[in-house]
């Protein structure tokens, strides 16, 4: 991702930092639009997964493709933007986890949703939403990652639950990433 900066200064990206020095960095460095995020509340500080509901509601647009610094696209994106039927319908995007789903049914129950026995869970190394239609949905996926050691083992349910707590719909593509 570093070196795409520095081929491409002119991207018209967000970048969502952590620490106000970080931010300070980006923005000298690369001359982006950095934005200083809060630090979800987390007993492990080597887990970074409960800051992505974060940086995707403190981005600068309204339509976000989320990529992890390990993720990549292999085309355009606009095209997921602009003529995905699914995306378009539902203002939502996620691809699937190489992992079926392995939360107990209590934490489902809990959150008043069903978990199929052979769903599989979500790869949140690349999301698209648009805020606009499913901030509720994002906004209590923060709210559970926040938290996450008292609700999932992660942001693969927290995203899930989250969405369905709050009755938002989303579309998860039937082919994996990689």
């Amino acid at each position: 991702m570093m070196d795409l900066l520095n081929q491409a200064r002119k991207l018209n990206v967000s970048i969502c930092c952590f620490d106000t020095a970080q931010c300070r960095d980006r923005q000298h460095t690369w001359q982006l639009n950095s934005t200083h995020v809060y630090k979800p509340r987390t007993g492990n500080p080597g887990k970074n997964f409960p800051y992505k509901p974060a940086a995707i509601i403190s981005a600068t647009f309204t339509e976000v493709l989320f990529l992890d610094c390990d993720a990549y696209v292999t085309r355009d994106p606009i095209d997921l933007f602009l003529s995905d039927p699914m995306y378009l319908k539902f203002g939502a995007l996620f691809f699937p986890d190489g992992y079926q789903s392995r939360q107990h049914s209590a934490v489902w129950n809990l959150f008043n949703t069903t978990c199929g026995e052979h769903e599989y869970e979500l790869d949140s190394a690349a999301i698209l939403v648009d805020k606009k239609r499913v901030w509720n949905g994002l906004y209590m996926t923060n709210l559970m990652n926040a938290n996450y050691e008292y609700v999932t083992d992660g942001d693969k349910d927290t995203f899930r639950l989250g969405f369905r707590y709050m009755g938002v719909k989303y579309y998860l593509v039937m082919i994996p990433c990689a």
